[in-house]
């Protein structure tokens, strides 16, 4: 970010979450948005229908409860069931809100199609995957880049050294799958940021953190199909339209 280091100093944050209405972190107890299972089937549907090329697919009353209005800062995760474990296919998501009704299906189709750190996903991975959709909520400004739960909080960190700003977030579940303490998660996230050096503490005392908590759903495959009566990339392989792969809609989207 390019604003001086006076301009990143936080105020109280507020969620801008329910009909575009900004609401502050005491009364979005009271209106708060959860993510759903019709969230992650239409996340499913997105992705199988650029990789069928199957636009029967699309069910837009699934989002109906959503109203166009709505707004939230979100991320959609896919993941790959490897032995008996998932480990990360794709994750893209962004921290300012967006149009829910719509971003839930642009960044299903993002994370999983453009996550440059992964190949875009194919048709043939479909069964073996789970995916995640994250709605971030209840941002709060922290006294300091230690105050918040392991587990229960996400964090944003914004720094300024040696000419530069540095900025990175960690979802509310990453330090808690990764085993970390708060010290060790900030020392990862200081380092996703970009920052190689000598962390001491008054290099920790100099950081701006953000809390926010997650509302998040995930589905596999098999659920998936359990949900919508149908297994369309099961049905694709039984009349030979999955060795299409996503050639089509997808190499017209690059």
């Amino acid at each position: 970010m390019s604003a001086s280091k006076e301009s990143q100093k936080h105020t109280p944050t507020k969620n801008n979450c329910i009909d575009g209405t900004s609401l502050s972190p005491q009364q979005y107890s009271k209106n708060e948005l959860a993510a759903s299972e019709e969230m992650c089937i239409h996340c499913f549907n997105i992705i199988i229908q650029d990789l069928l090329q199957h636009p029967t697919l699309l069910d837009p009353s699934l989002l109906d409860a959503i109203s166009p209005e709505t707004e939230c800062p979100l991320f959609v995760t896919w993941d790959k069931k490897h032995h008996s474990d998932y480990r990360l296919r794709g994750c893209i998501g962004t921290l300012a809100p967006r149009p829910l009704k719509k971003s839930i299906g642009d960044y299903a189709a993002t994370s999983a199609f453009r996550d440059h750190r992964f190949n875009p996903i194919e048709a043939s991975e479909v069964c073996d995957l789970r995916v995640g959709v994250s709605l971030l909520i209840n941002y709060e400004t922290c006294h300091n880049c230690f105050d918040w739960e392991v587990g229960v909080h996400g964090i944003i960190i914004k720094f300024y050294f040696g000419g530069r700003h540095y900025n990175g977030t960690f979802l509310p579940e990453v330090s808690q799958q990764q085993g970390w303490v708060q010290k060790e998660t900030i020392a990862h996230l200081v380092n996703k940021a970009g920052y190689q050096g000598v962390l001491s503490n008054d290099f920790f005392a100099a950081i701006d953190c953000t809390r926010y908590q997650s509302s998040k759903q995930r589905m596999d495959y098999n659920q998936y199909k359990t949900s919508v009566g149908k297994d369309p990339i099961g049905e694709a392989s039984g009349d030979g339209s999955i060795n299409k792969g996503w050639n089509g809609l997808f190499q017209n989207r690059k």
